[in-house]
């Protein structure tokens, strides 16, 4: 089928509004620069685009990297260094026809070529976001017939593909090659300190702990026609609310995270010269239960957690949102189970799940870690640890660094019972929430720490990818559904508002149902009259 430079539209999803409510400002620019301060709440733990699985990654990716398409705020597939693509009949066969105009950083031209050893790149390394091609795509079946032309084979149909696309990012072969050394054939330790794409902006400085900046890249192939473009980002790290609020007072903050505590964004947002942006998001705030430990091996012990959880406390008062009703956004509209109901708080409830539980009569510690200086998960911490306590189950808390979280999800008998953790989708798909998070073959990842590890759950995701037939395919999404709120793997806590404090003169802000493209800061302008 002809696809041309036409959207390929994910009718799944529903467009995302945004609200800004401005306030008045003191610009926080240079006459002659742009440069703004961007807050992020955990350390950027890798800059390579076949490594990447956190916000913070696939902000940086996203903001130095092209692909071959990407994702408009409506959910759209839509052409980016790809200008149109054809599929074939039996959906195997992927033809993407590149745009002329497009250069690497260095002045170099995209080809084809670079497109194939990135992706070749991309399966070899079997990191990040492989999981999604690895076992679907042979290396050798990514080939380029000509300079601008892109042939992808799959050995099997895979009815997401077209939505992975956005992480199939051009990197400069030639670049890397010549500053790698002989025992790093993928350049990997080039790649993790260097940019080394065509997107709008380049690496300046990378602290991996700390910091990072980047600055426009004046000769970006999409231009900067949408005002005053941000020369200059800095990154600064902290999930320490007092820090981010001094920032803001000395009028030194362009934009915050979206992980602060909902006093934070209250108290800049009166500040002057700054403004809150609020938008629904495709993702949820939920705590994942390890299905592998003690006790929450138990599933009447994880029930028992999702009903001693006071849904409303954490919506209203700590991180504002609606109810999720199980893991899929109702911005996966057609995808979404709607007999799937809200969490309920019943503490009657919950004992009763527990006396059902091979730990029942027995004293009960549950261990929960979230990320250490996030204030608004030390509060839930708190709000589960009194809860818990009224039916039996002593709440070990224990807050640690994000990066240690990764590294604990790794293996079943290191991750803890219980974690708070934001997921979002990462490509435009429901499949980014069911296989990330569930089938057997992503365990060992932070997305994945409940270890769910079940046949049947695995097979309906299976079916899922495997069919072009979208009413299939969603009838398939809404058995998982049911099958999921069964085994009770997660506590699916709040459909979270994305919020940020802002700087009155950034611009250009809107909503990206996936993974931190909405930070694609070639978006944004500076505008101060706009106020």
């Amino acid at each position: 089928m002809k696809m041309g430079s036409r959207n390929l539209r994910l009718s799944t999803l529903l467009l995302a509004g945004v609200m800004a409510l401005p306030l008045t400002s003191v610009a926080a620019s240079a006459a002659d620069k742009v440069s703004i301060a961007v807050n992020t709440m955990q350390i950027f733990s890798s800059l390579d685009p076949a490594k990447v699985t956190d916000y913070t990654g696939y902000m940086a990716i996203v903001n130095m990297y092209d692909a071959l398409t990407t994702v408009s705020p409506s959910g759209e597939i839509v052409p980016h260094l790809a200008k149109s693509w054809d599929i074939s009949p039996d959906g195997l066969t992927y033809t993407f026809h590149l745009r002329d105009d497009a250069k690497f950083q260095d002045g170099t031209p995209v080809k084809a070529s670079d497109f194939v050893w990135s992706i070749r790149r991309l399966i070899g390394i079997n990191k990040g976001p492989s999981n999604l091609v690895v076992g679907l795509v042979k290396p050798e079946n990514v080939t380029a017939p000509d300079e601008k032309t892109v042939v992808v084979k799959l050995d099997r149909q895979f009815s997401p593909f077209m939505a992975v696309t956005p992480l199939m990012m051009a990197l400069n072969e030639k670049l890397i090659e010549a500053n790698s050394k002989p025992d790093d054939k993928w350049g990997e330790a080039y790649v993790g300190e260097h940019s080394a794409g065509s997107g709008p902006y380049k690496l300046v400085s990378y602290n991996r702990s700390a910091d990072m900046v980047i600055a426009r890249n004046p000769d970006y192939f999409l231009g900067w026609s949408k005002g005053t473009p941000i020369d200059e980002v800095r990154f600064v790290q902290t999930s320490d609310d007092a820090t981010v609020k001094a920032l803001a007072e000395k009028g030194e903050l362009g934009l915050s995270s979206h992980g602060l505590g909902n006093d934070t964004y209250e108290t800049i947002g009166k500040m002057p010269g700054y403004k809150l942006l609020q938008s629904t998001t495709a993702g949820g705030f939920v705590i994942k239960l390890n299905s592998k430990v003690y006790p929450t091996d138990d599933v009447h012990v994880r029930r028992a957690i999702a009903y001693a959880t006071d849904y409303k406390t954490i919506q209203e008062a700590i991180y504002p949102g609606f109810d999720m009703t199980g893991p899929l956004s109702t911005v996966f509209k057609d995808a979404h189970n709607d007999d799937t109901q809200p969490g309920v708080f019943d503490l009657e409830k919950a004992k009763e799940e527990l006396a059902k539980s091979k730990y029942a009569g027995q004293k009960i510690t549950l261990v929960n870690s979230y990320v250490a200086s996030l204030a608004f998960e030390s509060e839930v911490a708190l709000l589960m640890q009194a809860n818990l306590e009224q039916i039996g189950i002593t709440l070990d808390i224990k807050p640690e660094p994000w990066n240690r979280i990764v590294e604990l999800s790794s293996k079943p008998e290191t991750t803890p019972a219980s974690t708070q953790v934001n997921i979002s989708p990462n490509y435009p798909s429901p499949d980014a929430i069911f296989y990330n998070q569930y089938h057997s073959k992503a365990s060992g990842t932070w997305m994945s720490m409940e270890w769910l590890q079940n046949p049947e759950v695995d097979a309906l995701i299976d079916k899922a990818r495997g069919t072009t037939d979208i009413k299939a395919q969603n009838a398939t999404y809404k058995e998982l559904q049911t099958k999921l709120a069964e085994l009770q793997p997660d506590v699916w806590a709040v459909s979270p508002n994305r919020r940020y404090a802002a700087n009155k003169c950034l611009q250009g802000y809107e909503f990206i149902p996936m993974q931190s493209w909405d930070l694609n800061f070639s978006n944004f302008h500076w505008d101060c009259k706009a106020n």
